[in-house]
């Protein structure tokens, strides 16, 4: 008789510890259900580092073609363009270092031999200009059209912040240049205009009282500190979409032919000028 209620007494422990764990369960299930979902703020894939990459279709022997090309990073600040903002001169500069790098690749691919790249034709070396057949130095030029589409207000970790959707139109051209090194002489242009490209995107504010009323309830949020620059990461997506037809053009556009032709031209402007 003692060992049946034992059993008992058993069986009825485990069975309020599994009522227990239920219970317990059911109530992190709802607990999860109903706790506030954090949305975090939006955040650029690109970390600042706005590199691009191109990689030539097909390689030629080294110094198979006897042409000795400086290359320089594309100019970027023409006046009015979009890269003279500081909202993009970031991207600017790494759009530019990185055609330089890749005109460089190209250069090398098609058999000719690469000096540089160079950041600006300023730095580029009196030795190497005048052992330099041709100076390559593209330019770059871009606009944009920005449209706001009023603000809102919204939590983003749990903080109020101004939201300001935006769309914007893109155009621009790239223009590749030779020149004669020496002088600086424009031999050589051919343009690549871009085309139209339209892209969405939002800016991100801390949110800042503007105007309370007399209880303290704000009547006017304005916008604090930039937290996101929709703008910048929008324009970099962008150029990354519109990079392998730039480079793609530059792999056509420096023929081997025609710049053997060039560096005959090269030739006859040094003895007239007697460089």
């Amino acid at each position: 008789m003692k060992t049946l209620i034992g059993i008992e007494k058993q069986v009825a422990g485990a069975s309020v510890l599994m009522l227990a764990g239920f219970i317990a369960s059911i109530g992190f299930i709802l607990a999860c259900a109903t706790a506030p979902q954090i949305t975090p703020l939006p955040s650029s894939h690109w970390n600042e580092n706005y590199a691009y990459n191109f990689d030539p279709p097909q390689q030629m022997r080294p110094a198979s073609v006897k042409v000795n090309v400086i290359v320089v990073n594309p100019f970027y600040k023409e006046a009015e363009s979009a890269f003279t903002d500081a909202t993009y001169a970031k991207v600017g500069k790494g759009f530019s270092k990185s055609m330089g790098v890749d005109l460089d690749k190209i250069i090398v691919a098609k058999g000719m031999t690469a000096v540089g790249p160079y950041q600006t034709l300023d730095d580029v070396t009196y030795p190497d200009k005048k052992n330099a057949d041709l100076t390559l130095a593209p330019r770059v030029f871009l606009m944009t059209d920005t449209k706001f589409s009023g603000s809102s207000r919204q939590e983003y970790q749990g903080v109020g912040h101004t939201v300001k959707p935006f769309t914007m139109k893109i155009s621009g051209w790239i223009a590749y240049e030779m020149r004669e090194p020496m002088s600086g002489q424009k031999m050589w242009i051919k343009k690549l205009e871009l085309e139209d490209r339209q892209v969405s995107d939002v800016e991100v504010y801390e949110a800042v009282a503007l105007r309370k009323d007399q209880y303290g309830n704000v009547l006017q949020w304005g916008e604090g500190k930039l937290k996101y620059s929709g703008r910048e990461e929008a324009l970099a997506n962008a150029l990354r979409d519109f990079y392998p037809v730039i480079m793609e053009k530059a792999w056509t556009y420096l023929n081997t032919d025609e710049i053997l032709s060039l560096k005959e031209q090269t030739k006859e402007i040094r003895e007239r000028k007697v460089y």
